[in-house]
């Protein structure tokens, strides 16, 4: 698995000048966790839900990804769990690019 880390808005851009990878994104602040899933859905033709192109992955009626796909927590994750925050995740599949002309 190929992780980008990124910082919105500046992302978008970042997004789709990159070939393929899956995107990761995660926040133990609601808030935050929306307007990322958002800005990332509102991109269907560059990005499509992990959940679309594999079954197997377990989410929430909502979406959001039931375990951390990376194997290691952060320690903002550990913390926020520790102290019964619910960390919200998801990841996103880069689309082919479909040739010009």
């Amino acid at each position: 698995m190929i992780l980008y880390v990124i910082n919105l808005p500046a992302s978008f851009s970042d997004i789709t000048n990159i070939m393929s990878a899956q995107v990761f994104i995660q926040s133990d602040v609601l808030d935050v966790a929306l307007e990322m899933r958002n800005q990332f859905d509102s991109l269907p033709h560059v990005l499509k839900h992990i959940d679309e192109i594999e079954s197997s992955v377990l989410c929430d009626s909502e979406g959001w990804l039931l375990s951390n796909p990376m194997g290691k927590r952060t320690e903002r994750e550990i913390h926020a769990e520790f102290e019964g925050a619910k960390i919200y995740r998801r990841v996103y599949q880069k689309q082919a690019q479909k040739a010009l002309g």
